[in-house]
This record gives structure tokens, C-alpha cells and sequence, in this order.
């Protein structure tokens, strides 16, 4: 016969207890997906911020340095000429290497250099500057190239280049020409020509209301239209800086130094060597996220110079400045 309590230990959950288990397995499951949720949207978020933050660096560390090769010209000296220059704001949209602004004819007929440095308004919008962002600046540098110098028979067509004479009796100190045979100034032998001419550059850094503007993604960047081989070329640098202002600062002792900061509107419309007296720039840079932030809304002010904004949107922003001094402009000076 069977014992009447060997069934005890093979009881099974009642529907209660069934019931309050799935409860309880549904509410930490719930937590899990809400904690993983959260980490993962933190995660994605710090990401953001930090690709903005990467972005903003990169931006004005790449403007600030090339502010400070501003009026580079190798081993040319304006000062050398035996005729004074005179400058000019040279065309921000070049359709050819003439209309870069280098003139250095046979003298006594006078030299015309472009300025070394540019600032555009907001309100003034040059034709090749495509799709600018409204209310953003923009600022045009010039020099020649920094990298190594080239020789006379290695020049590339459609580019503008300084050549300077090292001959001491040559009548000519230095001259400009888009081909190897314009390109004739001699070593100091006065027999030989001086293989090292270097090319002219010509720069303006603007915001572009969109990176991809076919695809009118939207997206504010950094752009940069530049002059070469016998065109404008423009390069989208960083995405999210949506805007973008500038200080100058004026010397007006010549001491190499800045006695005032002014805003464009007060150089624009005055002589164009006033801009040679820009001896340092105030750089203003504002990025933003390529995405909003769910619930969130940039409620802050940003103050860009004389400019200030105020978004009141859902991206999360982070503004920089830096002042930059033009070392060639301003060591001519000081000399």
C-alpha cells in the first residue's frame, strides 16, 4: 500500500503565486530596459558633446594659426621694395590669378600688394561664399605658402607666385608670375635664377548653413574657400560651428601693437591699408550639437564680440574665443 504522505513534496505554484512572480519578473525586467535606456542615451549624448567639443578645437585652432602666417611672404620684405607699396581688399572671389592683387612691376612704377588680412560683414555676402549662414561673418587671409619653396620650372599653372631677388645689384627685389619664364630673379651670383618661389595664397573661412548643401542636411560647418590651380576651391572643415565673429585690433601708433578693438564696420568703407593696421584679431567661434537633446531647450546667451545670441532650442552649444596675434604684421611694424 502507498503512503498517504508521499505526494507532499511534489506540490505545484498556485495561480497566485504564479501571477505575483511574473509581476516581479515584469518590474526588474521593466528596471533593466529603463536602466540600459538611460545609460545608452547618456552614452550618446556624452558622444555628442564631445565631438562638438572636438569640433569647436579643431575650428579655432585651425583659424587662429592661420591668422598668425597672415602677411607671410618668405623672403620677401614689402620694406625692400624701392618704391612704396600700395594695398588693396583685392577681389574674395578671384576669377583669375590676376585678380589676386599682386602687382610688382619694373620700378619706378609702384608696387600694389593685397592687405594681409580681410574681415567681411554679415551683411555683405560675396557670390562664391555658397550658402552662408546668415548673421555669421567671415574673414579672408593672405600670404604665400608656408611649405616648401618650389622651383621656377616646377610651377603649376593657373597659381600666382613670388619670386625675391637675392642678386644686390638687381633694380628688381621681387616679382609675381603664374609661369616659369616670368619667374627670372637671380641668386646672389646675379648669374643664376633663384630656384625658390613660393605660391600665393589666398583664404576665407565662413559658415555654411549646411555641410552637404545638395543634400540640405542642415548641419552649420566651418567652410573654407581657397584659390588654386586657377580656381576657388571650398572644403567643409568641421561640422556644428554655426557661428562665427570677429574683433580687430588696431594699431594705430605703430608699435606693433593694439592701441583699440573695432568691429568690420569700422574699417570697411575707410582706406583699404587701414586694414593693415590689424595687428591682432579677436576670434569668437560658437558649435552646437549635430542633434538636439531630447527634453532639453538652450535657454542661455552667447555673447560673440559685439553680437550676442540667443537660440532657445533643443542643441547644446558651446562657445569659444581666443585673441591671435599677427606675427608678420605686427613684427614688420614693430621693426
Amino acid at each position: 500500500m502507498m503512503s498517504p504522505h508521499r505526494d507532499h513534496g511534489q506540490r505545484g505554484f498556485t495561480l497566485v503565486e504564479v501571477m505575483v512572480a511574473l509581476v516581479i519578473g515584469m518590474a526588474i525586467l521593466l528596471a533593466l530596459s529603463t536602466f540600459f535606456a538611460n545609460n545608452s542615451g547618456n552614452q550618446n549624448e556624452l558622444e555628442r558633446s564631445t565631438r562638438q567639443i572636438e569640433s569647436a578645437r579643431f575650428a579655432i585652432d585651425l583659424i587662429a594659426e592661420d591668422l598668425q602666417h597672415a602677411g607671410f611672404y618668405g623672403e620677401f620684405s614689402p620694406d625692400s621694395l624701392p618704391v612704396a607699396a600700395t594695398y588693396t581688399t583685392s577681389a574674395a572671389c578671384p576669377a583669375a590669378a590676376a585678380d589676386l592683387g599682386w602687382v610688382l612691376p619694373v620700378p619706378p612704377a609702384a608696387p600694389q600688394l593685397p592687405v594681409a588680412l580681410q574681415g567681411i560683414a554679415a551683411a555683405t555676402q560675396p557670390a562664391c561664399l555658397e550658402d552662408r549662414r546668415a548673421g555669421t561673418e567671415a574673414v579672408i587671409l593672405r600670404r604665400v605658402d608656408t611649405g616648401a619653396a618650389v622651383a621656377p620650372a616646377a610651377v603649376v599653372a593657373g597659381n600666382l607666385y613670388v619670386q625675391a631677388s637675392r642678386c644686390p645689384t638687381d633694380t628688381r627685389r621681387a616679382l609675381v608670375g603664374s609661369a616659369s619664364a616670368d619667374l627670372t630673379l637671380q641668386n646672389p651670383d646675379c648669374a643664376s635664377v633663384n630656384p625658390s618661389a613660393r605660391r600665393v595664397v589666398q583664404r576665407t573661412y565662413f559658415i555654411a548653413a549646411c555641410n552637404d548643401c545638395g543634400a540640405n542636411d542642415g548641419i552649420p560647418t566651418l567652410k573654407r574657400s581657397e584659390w588654386v590651380d586657377g580656381g576657388l576651391r571650398v572644403r567643409a572643415l568641421a561640422e556644428g560651428i554655426e557661428n562665427l565673429q570677429f574683433e580687430y585690433g588696431l594699431d594705430t601708433n605703430n608699435d606693433g601693437q593694439p592701441d583699440s578693438f573695432v568691429g568690420v564696420a569700422a574699417i570697411n568703407g575707410t582706406a583699404p591699408n587701414v586694414w593693415n593696421n590689424v595687428v591682432t584679431v579677436r576670434v569668437h567661434l560658437l558649435a552646437r550639437n549635430t542633434q538636439t537633446t531630447p527634453g532639453y531647450t538652450d535657454a542661455r546667451t552667447y555673447v560673440l564680440g559685439a553680437v550676442s545670441v540667443a537660440p532657445a532650442d533643443g542643441f547644446k552649444r558651446k562657445l569659444m574665443s581666443t585673441t591671435v596675434r599677427l606675427n608678420n604684421v605686427g613684427g614688420r611694424r614693430e621693426k
